[in-house]
């Protein structure tokens, strides 16, 4: 049980560099990625973690499986091959949102069996989006609920 609540330097450092983040994600006065990359670069720079712990998160699977998945899915955007498949998922599907969801689904779930989870939904998450601008006229969100 811990009977001495003392707060360290590095405890005050951390906390306020967690301000700061959570500031800058509410007024979005810099982009998500570059907030990520000033923690990786201000811990280290204060002494709160050295250089070595700063990067070790970045050789994960779960960090290398979604870098990848972002190269493959732009090959595959880029090839044509996205679009193509979303253009026949929705002329198959018609305009029934039902038949839309149903069709993405079972399509992603076939491509999941392949690869993981986690880089199946992002191939079709952008094109997902512009059919259903495209379709509906509507937001995204307004044809998903």
């Amino acid at each position: 049980m811990i009977t001495d609540p003392t707060i360290t330097v590095d405890m005050m450092i951390v906390l306020l560099v967690l301000v700061l983040v959570i500031i800058l994600f509410i007024f979005e006065l810099v982009r998500v990625d570059v907030v990520g990359l000033l923690m990786m670069v201000i811990l280290p720079l204060t002494g709160v973690i050295g250089a070595d712990e700063a990067i070790s998160g970045l050789g994960s699977n779960a960090v290398v499986s979604i870098i990848a998945v972002i190269i493959i899915g732009a090959g595959l955007d880029k090839a044509g091959v996205i679009k193509m498949l979303s253009h026949e998922i929705i002329k198959f599907a018609g305009k029934s949102r039902t038949r839309i969801m149903i069709i993405l689904s079972v399509t992603v779930a076939a491509i999941s069996s392949f690869m993981q989870n986690i880089g199946a939904v992002p191939l079709f998450l952008r094109r997902w989006f512009q059919g259903c601008c495209t379709l509906y006229m509507a937001s995204p969100d307004s044809v998903i609920t």
